[in-house]
């Protein structure tokens, strides 16, 4: 069996951050490590924006997981997708799970893991502000359902063998801008997103014209959602809770004492949108 000290430093910091020790790979493992990202790592785009002008001096995102790793530490920050889930990549292969990325969309990364002693792949993704607390079991389960409170994410077969899409519901409706296709027969390398991740980059993007900061907290059976200035608690019974934030300080105390991210660089993000010429504070928007 695999011990603590065989792993590379980044790696043991990363097991650390999250709570979760080293075990040998399995589905019970595996789910406890997804269940355990979603609750400690944040789905924010707060370090989005504080490497927004990094970004368009390099041109491209380098896949980095000691630097998010590091980010972990010093700032509280998770990332999305692109950042979360390759960095969840790597940690996975330091642990022996056999595992590659999955496209959905053209626009979004998840992951497909190889389960020891499983025929089929299963579908795990921590960079979504999804609630795949547990892996999907694409072709043994294809009526399965993710589910917290008032949202449902479904992955069903599609029309050809080896696809797949992605239908997001909330309160029973179709989140019409969420319904992504994928093939996992596809293989892909980080590189692969370049593309996407230049869209995903640019100005008054989805990502580039918000602030945007949601995590999970089970013990208390509710997630957060920050946009901009309207905090959303959702309870596991479908309660939903919104607070209007009238300013920075009350967005710092909301990040400190509900997210427990006191280290995230919230007000510097603010910053980098007023540079923008967004003003947090007269944007309503929705959830994530």
């Amino acid at each position: 069996m695999m011990n603590q000290k065989q792993l590379p430093g980044w790696a043991r910091e990363y097991l650390h951050y999250i709570q979760v020790s080293v075990k040998e790979p399995s589905l019970e493992y595996l789910t406890e490590i997804s269940s355990a990202h979603l609750n400690q790592i944040p789905f924010e785009n707060i370090s989005t924006l504080l490497q927004l002008e990094e970004y368009q001096k390099k041109g491209k995102l380098v896949q980095d997981e000691k630097r998010f790793v590091r980010q972990l530490f010093q700032y509280h920050m998770g990332g999305t997708c692109y950042v979360i889930n390759s960095s969840l990549h790597q940690l996975l292969k330091q642990l022996g799970f056999q595992n590659r990325y999955a496209f959905l969309g053209g626009r979004h990364v998840a992951l497909l893991v190889q389960i020891p002693g499983e025929e089929e792949e299963v579908y795990v993704d921590a960079g979504n502000g999804a609630p795949f607390f547990e892996p999907v079991h694409l072709q043994t389960d294809p009526m399965n359902v993710s589910r917290f409170g008032n949202v449902e994410i479904k992955l069903r077969p599609g029309n050809e063998p080896g696809t797949y899409r992605y239908y997001r519901y909330v309160n029973r409706e179709l989140s019409e801008n969420i319904v992504w296709d994928f093939d996992t027969k596809k293989i892909y390398q980080f590189d692969d997103f370049q593309q996407a991740i230049k869209e995903y980059f640019q100005p008054n993007g989805l990502f580039t014209s918000d602030l945007r900061c949601q995590i999970w907290q089970l013990d208390q059976r509710r997630s957060l959602s920050l946009v901009n200035n309207v905090l959303s608690i959702q309870y596991s019974d479908g309660e939903v809770e919104k607070h209007i934030l009238a300013d920075r300080q009350s967005i710092r105390e909301v990040i400190n004492q509900e997210f427990e991210l006191p280290k995230l660089p919230v007000e510097n993000a603010i910053d980098v949108l007023e540079e923008l010429g967004m003003d947090i504070f007269k944007k309503l928007k929705g959830d994530l």
